[in-house]
């Protein structure tokens, strides 16, 4: 369950997950017409990542990125500083919907930065 929630937020491992398949479908390949399909898949996928590792590089982007966790980071704040530190109101919680949308950008920021560290090495 968690490997699938990570996918669906980081989609850069999922693609590295399918390019190391397709390297092992390449080395188990019985013919070379199979081995040249698996080849061409790793390719088109490496491709797909370096675009968007890229992209991920983008000023655009990270004002977009902060547009999306902005409204989580203030709900979030306001909740555990003023509901429950201090206790002076009650916050209406998110809808389901909404929270999905919390997840994602919360699990964003937290993934972003460990595959950063992990690209660093």
């Amino acid at each position: 369950m968690i490997a699938f929630l990570i996918g669906l937020i980081d989609p850069i491992s999922r693609i590295a997950g399918k390019i190391a398949d397709y390297k092992i479908a390449a080395q188990n390949a019985q013919t070379d017409r199979e081995r040249l399909a698996a080849d061409e898949r790793v390719k088109g996928l490496e491709a797909r990542r370096d675009v968007m590792v890229a992209e991920a590089g983008s000023r655009t982007n990270q004002f977009v990125r902060v547009g999306f966790a902005l409204p989580f980071v203030i709900y979030n704040a306001k909740l555990v500083l003023w509901d429950k530190v201090l206790d002076l109101g009650s916050t209406d919680p998110l809808s389901p919907e909404l929270y999905q949308v919390q997840l994602a950008c919360i699990g964003f920021y937290f993934l972003h930065s460990m595959v950063a560290r992990v690209a660093r090495r």
